[in-house]
């Protein structure tokens, strides 16, 4: 067990920055960070139509990259071989790893809870249309502005 707590405690060498640990935390957070800020962005409007599920991505998104970003920060100050107020030692990378596990548990309790309450709540009856789908409604024709031939005051 105190073999354990060294190696937890210790901000690894030069030669070891990259060693199984790091490189699965490496193949964790990045991948997760740039997928997080994408769905963030406008990458979650070409996934879904609905709001509903556009607001639990962005959601569950914005809490990806808060975790991920800050296993980045712990896996650079490693990287960097820099060890303010310890940041560089391998239980940072672990305590982020565990966040990843509670997000992905939230974001799980959100879909099976709050999704299917709010989904219960519009009914299968309404429809919901995107915006790009109104303007396929209106005529392409342009609109005729119509002119009094005379005016009031003659």
């Amino acid at each position: 067990m105190e073999s354990l707590w060294i190696w937890l405690s210790t901000p690894p060498g030069k030669d070891g920055v990259l060693d199984l640990f790091g490189v699965l935390c490496l193949l964790l957070f990045v991948p997760g960070f740039v997928v997080s800020a994408y769905l963030t962005g406008s990458g979650a409007d070409r996934l879904v139509k609905d709001p509903v599920q556009l607001a639990g991505i962005r959601y569950c998104a914005s809490i990806g990259l808060w975790v991920f970003g800050a296993g980045l920060f712990f896996f650079g100050a490693r990287v960097m071989q820099i060890n303010p107020l310890s940041f560089g030692e391998p239980k940072w990378l672990l305590a982020s790893m565990t966040a990843v596990v509670f997000a992905a548990a939230r974001c799980i309790d959100w879909w099976r809870t709050e999704y299917r309450a709010e989904r219960a709540l519009r009914g299968p009856e309404e429809k919901i249309y995107p915006l790009a789908d109104f303007g396929s409604q209106v005529g392409s024709a342009s609109a005729r502005q119509s002119t009094p031939d005379t005016t009031a005051g003659r």
